[in-house]
């Protein structure tokens, strides 16, 4: 580097000494910082707003770094943050004693999703002070919707307390069972075959005064993150669909009305799921069929709500891939990249997932009706025929079936919308009726 610029510096992720922490004890994070004379490397604390590596490192041991917020893995759209980590971070780390922060960063993998969390962050290079996030918070809904209103001001605060409070450390895949959902056979002497993913525990959080409530509680059964009270964010949806009468025309309330409608059911899936798996393993063939279909369902109303907001919608980027193409051979190309980026990537067998299956998933109106729902009707379909006919269900038949199928979605040159379609706001009032009323 210094060969080809005498004034280069290297700038280094320091994503390593967490991803690879049993490694890189302090003997060794000492020698590789210290190989490189001061002011030459600049380290980018990567995951600084979960796991801030300057706090267990004596400031990188003299060597310069970034307070980064990562926030988001693979582009996936879930409402979550850590608002209060944001808020103060960045102040606390260039406050510290003998601190060698030079600057904030942001390296989020995939942004267009919550506008929160981002705007704050910006806010954070420019502000010497920790932010009281409540009273932030106000002003910030004020901005985006264009007035103060009463209902909203009292929805973000819950959802201060909920979703963007998440303290558990778990890096946020959205691991929902629409857009992940799980490769495991549910017979119970199958239960040893439930994915470990990234080695992390992922949390089906049980309080007996939530509306979610599981009929039984079995370590073996998967379990998708989850850090917050959904009683309290049905109260906050509810709050935000009562002040539709103040926002007609507001694109920024349609598209939380929206986000915030997906987040509440797509959690409640995750609880269909999981009990038509508990009625399989008990063999109640009505309950399962009950939980089964309204997992399915699920997923045809939340396309439908998605559809209504031109942010959701996978024709979008689609279209945006394949725009970028000089001629047809490029276009197939770029639209097997981009169908592909989103669904299985492509180290597949003919009965083994791609090890990246679902990383980048996202919920997208067409996605969700074209992909996510054969995938899932597939699985219960052949669920259903193991319990009806008392036979063994064939995980690899399903694998074999599901992994064609999604072979050919990516080859495929369907079209899907690029524009909304649908009142919104009667959406979400319509499914806030029918699934929490």
């Amino acid at each position: 580097m210094s060969e080809g610029d005498k004034d280069a510096v290297w700038l280094m992720q320091g994503w390593l000494f967490y991803s690879d922490s049993a490694f890189w004890k302090p003997p060794q994070m000492k020698a590789l910082l210290h190989s490189v004379p001061f002011g030459k490397m600049i380290v980018l604390d990567l995951f600084a707003d979960v796991k801030p590596i300057w706090k267990t490192s004596s400031q990188f041991y003299g060597t310069p770094y970034v307070w980064c917020l990562l926030h988001n893995f693979g582009g996936n759209i879930e409402m979550y943050g850590i608002l209060d980590s944001v808020s103060s971070g960045p102040v606390d780390a260039r406050i510290s004693k003998n601190s060698t922060m030079v600057g904030v960063g942001m390296c989020m993998e995939g942004i267009e999703h919550n506008p929160v969390v981002y705007e704050l962050m910006s806010e954070m290079a420019f502000r010497s002070q920790k932010v009281q996030v409540q009273e932030w918070l106000k002003h910030y809904s004020r901005r985006r919707y264009g007035k103060a209103v009463y209902k909203v001001e009292a929805a973000w605060e819950i959802l201060y307390r909920t979703i963007y409070n998440c303290t558990d450390g778990i890096a946020d895949h959205n691991t929902d069972f629409i857009v992940k959902f799980p490769d495991w056979d549910p017979q119970p002497s199958h239960g040893s075959n439930i994915p470990k993913r990234h080695g992390m525990q992922m949390l089906l959080g049980l309080d007996v005064k939530r509306r979610f409530l599981l009929q039984e509680s079995s370590s073996d059964l998967p379990q998708a993150h989850l850090w917050y009270s959904t009683r309290e964010v049905i109260d906050a949806l509810k709050l935000f669909i009562d002040a539709d009468t103040n926002f007609a025309g507001s694109l920024t309330y349609r598209y939380d009305l929206v986000d915030l409608t997906r987040q509440a059911l797509s959690k409640l899936t995750n609880q269909a799921y999981i009990n038509a798996v508990i009625a399989f393993r008990e063999k109640d063939v009505n309950a399962y069929r009950y939980h089964s279909q309204k997992f399915v369902q699920l997923i045809k109303d939340i396309d439908v709500l998605l559809a209504s907001d031109d942010n959701f919608l996978l024709g979008t980027w689609l279209e945006s891939a394949k725009k970028l193409a000089v001629n047809p051979r490029e276009r197939r190309q770029y639209e097997w990249n981009a169908r592909t980026q989103v669904t299985m990537w492509y180290d597949t067998t003919k009965t083994n997932q791609s090890k990246l299956h679902d990383y980048a998933n996202k919920f997208w109106s067409g996605l969700l009706e074209s992909y996510y729902l054969p995938r899932a009707s597939s699985y219960f379909n052949l669920l259903s025929r193991s319990l009806t006919e008392n036979e063994n269900f064939e995980l690899e038949d399903w694998r074999r079936e599901w992994i064609l199928y999604s072979n050919n979605w990516q080859e495929g040159t369907g079209i899907y919308p690029v524009k909304a379609k649908g009142d919104a706001l009667a959406i979400s009032k319509l499914l806030f009726k029918k699934y929490f009323s």
